[in-house]
């Protein structure tokens, strides 16, 4: 039996209907507030209502985005909602944030639980945690391969749900902070502005490198249509299409190819998708790739970040004359499709087509035709972004009904007594007398075939008659104006009752109130990247030195234990279960006694161990703060009054008050697109060169390649808070990357001497720095 789930986006009412008539099982929306699609249309409370009763109705489920980092002063509109969603009988949540997954499963312990890829679960250990703490569903980060993914399904109960077709995220979902830090609109808060889309320019050492891949950071669009057998096998539940920002024609095209290809796999039939993708690639396309699912190495094209659209012809020549691009046509065109030219960039919608000096409405394959331009184009070829026909042909898969559900008709009469219509859908029974009674038939009586044929109408509902009984008495009769009227007031009932049926059982409690309880002192936490940077910052009077977990994390610590310091490991933010795996059976595991983990699936597996918890948790507000009883470093994203502010134990909070903000941390290298045009592991290339990507503004974002060749992007200015006076938590964070020796020295003396009692900083090259979040 086909118990995958095809879940489709909706980012509006049109969009959500074109995914339930395409084939959908489920499907995702965000309501105007506390999803991570901030800019799509979203859904009203009202809207919301329709869209539970739509689908429910034609047995689709209805998933709730609350998938964003919330703050205190948010807590009790969002409890509100998320109170509304469960009244009108929202299917599920999907989830980021610990402390509202604690509130949720608490309060509402019969709502189920998704946990977003916001939330950067990306091996077993992470789903295994989950799973034990009462969610019913991981939504598996982009990253993983299929080996991985297997071996993840295997190992849980839970559902598992995976991204088969749409945008990629360059970096870790939930580990961006690209468009925050660079211009206030944060990814965790739903409101990225998409900065991978942009050029960039790779710079070696100081040398700017050609211009070969200007769109540096901009991945292709993921389609997996062709493997879905190995998702199914791999124990894959959920099918996840993006694209709540796209429009309905898109979403359409998109659930109506998956929905034929999952389906053909159950009835082991064989389907040519050639028309299906030509539809897909119309709506929309950054042409495709596999993604690492697939071991894909072309992840990005680098030409063009959005819509490629079908190449359609080329360009011959402009007439300034009459400002015309004379084209060459490889294909139809249209009044009413759109096109853009490469060369320039730009494009238009297709209003006049002029061939030989002719006003046309539709040219054909092989036509030399002229379309109005102000802007002169001599070169290069012309895409087709909008296809009026394949739109037109996409309304026509959801202007009708086309999921109409098996009902149980029975239908008992006899005379002088009323008929009974008896209706049943699954576990629901509804029963309808007639309005008047049979008569004895004087002449022509009703027959069962006539009663079939009236009962059978049911065109414009939702429904069909799987089973159709009528038991009546001969000779008798009744006007079959009141047959229909008894079939209608029962489909009506059968409906309401359908839409109302209620999912929830209202056991709701109250979400604890916390409290706040002051810190009674600052330590200072220090992590280095290198032994030459530990062996600096060990002249300072430092409490806790980090380490990162890499092939020298041994010789780091014989070097603490030397100079009486202790060592605590800390563990990267990106942890696939092998690398998990390795790290429990290392040497350097054995020795130290606390750690610092990054994503659940580290928490999970280093229990054993004193753990503090890292940024990779977004913990950004008192209740995801007060869930983990351990120390912990805040959000990057927090503001100073958002510090004061919390309501929770502060001893045992930190703050980063210093370092190159990891602006990304991402499997994707742009050094060796650069220079292979792929993907290619352990290339080596970053070892012998420092590199950077400039943007448009010549702002400078420096790249470091770890031991597990991922790229971790900083941002082009240092956070440095160089006001502790008004912050009330435990400890200080400073961070350093690629700072050499001297640079550390002086930032540390400066901390000691100045910043740290209370003293505004006296280091130069302030316009270099940034506070962050933290005067917002």
């Amino acid at each position: 039996m086909n118990q995958i789930e095809l879940l489709a986006p909706a980012g509006d009412k049109e969009s959500l209907i074109a995914a339930v008539q395409n084939g959908a099982n489920a499907i995702y929306l965000g309501g105007t507030m506390f999803n991570a699609r901030a800019f799509a249309k979203n859904f009203d409370k009202e809207e919301l209502c329709w869209a539970v009763q739509y689908a429910h109705l034609r047995n689709v489920r209805i998933f709730v985005t609350v998938n964003t980092l919330y703050r205190d002063n948010e807590i009790d509109d969002l409890m509100q909602y998320i109170n509304y969603l469960y009244h009108i009988q929202v299917d599920a949540l999907i989830i980021q944030d610990i402390g509202l997954f604690h509130i949720v499963h608490t309060n509402y312990p019969d709502f189920e639980i998704h946990m977003s890829t916001q939330s950067s679960v990306m091996n077993k250990s992470g789903v295994q945690y989950f799973e034990k703490m009462g969610a019913s569903r991981v939504v598996l980060a982009r990253e993983n391969t299929i080996e991985e993914i297997k071996q993840i399904c295997s190992s849980t109960s839970l559902d598992i749900e995976v991204f088969v077709h749409g945008a990629l995220c360059v970096c870790y979902s939930g580990q961006c902070l690209m468009s925050s830090f660079i211009g206030k609109r944060s990814g965790n808060r739903g409101e990225c502005a998409q900065p991978c889309r942009l050029k960039y320019r790779l710079m070696e050492d100081e040398h700017l490198l050609n211009d070969e891949i200007p769109y540096l950071l901009s991945p292709k669009d993921l389609m997996t249509i062709h493997h879905v057998d190995q998702l199914i096998e791999a124990g894959v539940h959920s099918f996840k299409i993006e694209g709540r920002m796209k429009r309905p024609e898109y979403v359409g095209s998109v659930v109506k190819a998956y929905r034929k290809v999952i389906d053909a796999y159950f009835t082991k039939q064989k389907v040519s998708l050639n028309d299906n993708i030509f539809e897909m690639k119309s709506m929309f396309n950054r042409d495709y790739t596999t993604g690492y699912a697939f071991h894909d190495s072309q992840l990005l094209v680098g030409d063009y970040p959005g819509n490629k659209g079908i190449i359609i012809g080329k360009v011959q020549g402009y007439h300034k004359k009459n400002n015309r691009v004379m084209i060459k046509l490889f294909d139809d065109l249209k009044q009413e499709d759109s096109i853009v030219f490469e060369e320039i960039d730009k494009g238009r919608p297709v209003n006049k087509i002029f061939f030989q000096n002719h006003l046309v409405s539709h040219a054909q394959k092989g036509d030399i035709i002229e379309i109005e331009f102000n802007d002169p184009v001599y070169n290069g070829y012309v895409r087709k972004t909008i296809n009026k026909d394949i739109i037109d042909k996409i309304k026509k898969t959801y202007n009708h009904e086309n999921r109409k559900q098996p009902i149980e008709m029975s239908f008992y009469g006899e005379e002088n007594n009323y008929a009974y219509l008896t209706l049943s859908y699954e576990n629901i029974k509804v029963q309808k007398k007639s309005s008047i009674k049979f008569e004895k038939a004087l002449t022509t009586p009703l027959t069962q075939e006539r009663i079939v044929q009236q009962l059978s109408k049911l065109g414009n509902t939702v429904f069909y008659p799987r089973n159709l009984n009528v038991n009546i008495q001969n000779n008798i009769t009744m006007p079959i104006k009141a047959i229909n009227e008894l079939r209608r007031d029962a489909i009506e009932e059968l409906t309401q009752i359908i839409q109302n049926q209620k999912i929830h059982h209202d056991n709701i409690n109250n979400y604890i109130i916390l409290n706040k309880q002051n810190a009674y002192k600052h330590d200072v936490h220090v992590l280095v990247n290198n032994i030459q940077q530990l062996k600096t910052v060990l002249r300072f009077p430092i409490d806790h030195i980090y380490y990162p977990y890499q092939s020298d994390a041994l010789k780091a610590y014989r070097l603490c234990q030397s100079r009486h310091k202790e060592m605590i490991l800390f563990i990267p933010r990106i942890c696939k279960q092998n690398d998990l795996n390795e790290i429990l059976n290392s040497p350097i595991y054995k020795e130290v006694h606390k750690v610092v983990v990054n994503d659940y699936g580290s928490y999970y597996s280093f229990s054993n161990k004193e753990r503090i918890i890292g940024t990779g948790f977004n913990i950004y507000n008192s209740y995801s703060a007060s869930f983990f009883q351990e120390k912990k470093i805040l959000s990057l994203e927090m503001s100073q009054k958002q510090m004061i502010n919390l309501k929770t134990d502060l001893s045992k909070c930190i703050i980063q008050i210093y370092g190159k903000i990891e602006n990304m941390v991402s499997e994707y290298c742009p050094i060796s697109q650069y220079y292979f045009k792929e993907q290619k592991k352990n290339c080596q290339i970053c070892q012998h060169h420092r590199y950077s990507i400039i943007d448009r503004k010549k702002e400078k974002f420096e790249l470091l390649m770890d031991e597990k060749c991922r790229m971790h992007l900083l941002n082009c200015k240092t956070l440095y808070i160089d006001d502790l006076s008004r912050i009330p938590v435990q400890g200080y964070l400073l961070h350093f990357t690629n700072e050499n020796s001297f640079y550390i020295e002086d930032v540390l003396d400066d901390f000691f001497s100045y910043v740290l009692k209370g003293q505004k900083t006296h280091l130069k090259d302030k316009n270099k720095w940034t506070l962050g979040y933290f005067k917002t």
